[in-house]
This record gives C-alpha cells, structure tokens and sequence, in this order.
C-alpha cells in the first residue's frame, strides 16, 4: 500500500476489504494507479487488516463504479489470505446497465 497522500479532488472510499494480517499482503494487492489505491484502514480487528480502496470520481460515476467492480473482483481472485469485502459489495452486484441508467 502506498503510503503516499492521494491526490486532491475527488478520490473516494468505495470499499473496505478484511485480509488476514500479515507483512506479505502488499504482495497480492494489484498494482496502483491514477485511477484506483490502496490504504490501511484507521482500525480493524486484532489479527486482521482492513484496507480501504480508493477510486477517482473525477472522470465519472460510471467509470469509478466499473474500476471499483473490477478492483474488487480482482482481489476476490488473487488469494488473499482471509479475504472478505467488509463494505462496497454493492459494486459487484451493480451491473453495466444499471450505472449508465
């Protein structure tokens, strides 16, 4: 996770996902970029970490909706150890469709 200071405008917390607590898990996060990062969450349970994903809104609902929905389906498939989306599910569900209505 980098821990450097996202940009300025419209970055938001789209999800928070719990992995199993452990130095190697910057290994299986996909790799940041203008569009999407990662940050450790303030607080999580002992034995856990809670990692937030942040999206640019800047170009758009519908894009931040599909990056968030690609990002989460992403790290679902990378073997995280523990892996569980704590809040922004609903981006999974949401269909092409439904975020261009």
């Amino acid at each position: 996770m980098n821990a450097s200071v996202l940009p300025n405008g419209s970055w938001t917390v789209v999800a928070t996902v719990e992995v199993a607590a452990s130095d190697a898990v910057n290994r299986f996060l996909p790799r940041e970029t203008s569009e999407y990062a990662f940050r450790a969450a303030p607080s999580s349970p002992a034995g856990y970490v809670w990692i937030d994903i942040y999206v640019d809104f800047g170009l758009g609902i519908e894009h931040a909706a599909r990056i968030a929905r690609s990002i989460l389906r992403e790290l679902a498939a990378c073997g995280l150890p523990d892996f569980r989306i704590v809040a922004g599910d609903a981006y999974l569900a949401l269909s092409e469709s439904a975020v261009s209505a």
